[in-house]
């Protein structure tokens, strides 16, 4: 988990950065998506597991959406969809994964707002980001 103090720095150099969370057990992928995002002016806090991320939403952080893999160690991305379903009904999740998406969706694995297959490109993320939390397009 990256803790804040490295975070706080990058929502305070995008001024008014929207706060996303990224979930991925997956240095990389987290990384990518990091870089994707602060780039555009959101500010992001990142977390490896279901069960970290839930953590910072429970000490009170407040994020616009969140951005998380669906297999992971500890507390899946599903299993965080359905606490977050509980807890914040409001809180756009989107699921990233390396699975075919129409399988997910024949499994019954849906989220609130969106899957990402992996891999996907970085207008693909932004889209989606925005897409969640209501915020439009860059011309």
């Amino acid at each position: 988990m990256k803790i804040l103090d490295d975070c706080s720095s990058a929502v305070v150099r995008a001024g008014a950065g929207t706060p996303i969370l990224v979930v991925d057990d997956e240095g990389s992928v987290r990384r990518f998506a990091l870089r994707v995002l602060e780039r555009e002016g959101y500010g992001v806090v990142e977390a490896q597991d279901g069960v970290e991320a839930f953590e910072l939403i429970k000490q009170g952080f407040q994020f616009e959406a969140v951005v998380s893999d669906i297999v992971m160690p500890r507390m899946n991305g599903v299993e965080l969809v359905q606490v977050l379903a509980a807890t914040h009904p409001h809180l756009p999740v989107i699921l990233m994964s390396g699975h075919a998406t129409a399988a997910l969706a024949e499994l019954g694995i849906a989220a609130p707002c969106a899957i990402l297959p992996k891999p996907f490109p970085a207008e693909r993320l932004l889209h989606e980001v925005r897409r969640c939390t209501g915020r439009r397009e860059s011309a």
